[in-house]
């Protein structure tokens, strides 16, 4: 991991809505578009942070606030500016944003595959309680820009249909929680 680098986190704004449409959209198994953020900016119970690294957003955390629990659904990091703290960054200004409004408990899933974020929460002190088998889509394939022609088309379609015929190779979700109650009794 490179050297953490200082960010500035704080809310997302409707400002911040082009920086972050600059990188999100090339950000892998992205489930979120930069319509559906600045469609929840608005909402009472979802919550964006941002990080901003330079003169850029690079990073952002979606989370809900719901009576007392907190629900992670999204931290992505554009990047040019990966293994340098930033999740972490997120993670930690969530967990305080949670604690300051006396939730008790954080919940997110995440896919099994994803080792860098399960690595991530699991050092944040999150507990894998549970599995969801065949959760999310299966990732499919891009052939990238060299494989091009005849040949690329082919692959392309054979790969396809290979992904098609395989609807059940589904990926299962990794179900945590961070208990802020023992979390707190603990600082105290």
């Amino acid at each position: 991991m490179s050297a953490n680098i200082a960010t500035n986190i704080r809310a997302c704004t409707l400002a911040d809505i082009e920086s972050i449409s600059d990188w999100l959209d090339t950000t892998p198994n992205n489930p979120w578009s930069v319509k559906a953020i600045t469609e929840v900016l608005e909402k009472p119970h979802y919550h964006v942070l941002v990080s901003h690294s330079e003169s850029a957003v690079s990073g952002l955390c979606l989370f809900t606030l719901v009576a007392d629990e907190c629900n992670l659904l999204y931290i992505a990091v554009d990047s040019q500016y990966r293994q340098q703290g930033i999740g972490r960054q997120l993670l930690n200004a969530l967990i305080t944003q949670s604690r300051q409004h006396n939730i008790s408990r954080v919940f997110l899933e995440v896919r099994e595959s994803n080792q860098a974020a399960i690595a991530l929460y699991t050092a944040a002190g999150f507990v894998n309680n549970g599995r969801r088998k065949d959760y999310y889509p299966a990732i499919k394939a891009v052939l990238v820009s060299h494989i091009d022609g005849q040949l690329g088309s082919q692959l392309d379609s054979q790969l396809g249909r290979q992904l098609d015929n395989e609807n059940s190779q589904r990926e299962t979700a990794l179900l945590f929680d961070l208990s802020l109650i023992e979390a707190n009794k603990e600082a105290n």
